[in-house]
């Protein structure tokens, strides 16, 4: 048998924090997959057992960004009170980068959420704003159409109640 050759171990493409701040972003980044994975969660239940689960889910998942947040904050407060002074510039790195992430995640779940919302037929603020427009309009046109109408018969009745005497009176006429 020919011996193995020894394979070299592939470096991760991920981008390693910074020793002096190495705590702080595997936090942010744990906490970020923590959300990622509660937001396919509350998708993937919303599917299963309707809107009102779906609902129940948002509020779970904002629940839990409200917390994975104020966690990331007291993460990036700690290390900046024990790094004060030469580290400002890299905290301000750090929480710009947390804020990106942060954007990133809330602009990822909207849009997961919005999808889930249209799967489940749930029309979207620019449909109930055209519906409502709609339906106004064609309140208008019905309480128009009402309006001829009553006109309309407002004039017929009176020609008939007009022509109901003459019309006794012929036939009293053809009777006597």
């Amino acid at each position: 048998m020919a011996a193995r050759k020894k394979t070299r171990k592939v470096e991760s493409t991920v981008r390693k924090p910074k020793a002096t701040a190495a705590k702080a972003p595997a936090h942010l980044i744990e906490n970020v997959q923590q959300i990622w994975l509660a937001g396919m969660g509350a998708i993937a239940r919303a599917q299963k057992e309707g809107p009102a689960a779906f609902q129940e889910a948002v509020a779970d998942g904002f629940k839990l960004l409200t917390r994975s947040r104020s966690t990331a904050e007291q993460v990036i407060r700690d290390a900046f009170e024990a790094a004060q002074g030469t580290v400002e510039s890299r905290l301000d790195s750090a929480r710009d980068q947390a804020n990106e992430t942060w954007d990133n995640l809330e602009a990822l779940f909207q849009s997961r959420v919005h999808k889930a919302l249209q799967q489940l037929g749930v029309p979207s603020g620019d449909e109930i704003r055209l519906l409502t427009k709609r339906v106004a309009e064609l309140n208008e046109n019905v309480k128009a159409l009402s309006a001829r109408q009553a006109r309309g018969r407002g004039g017929r009745t009176r020609k008939a109640k007009a022509k109901a005497p003459r019309a006794r009176a012929k036939r009293k006429a053809r009777a006597a």
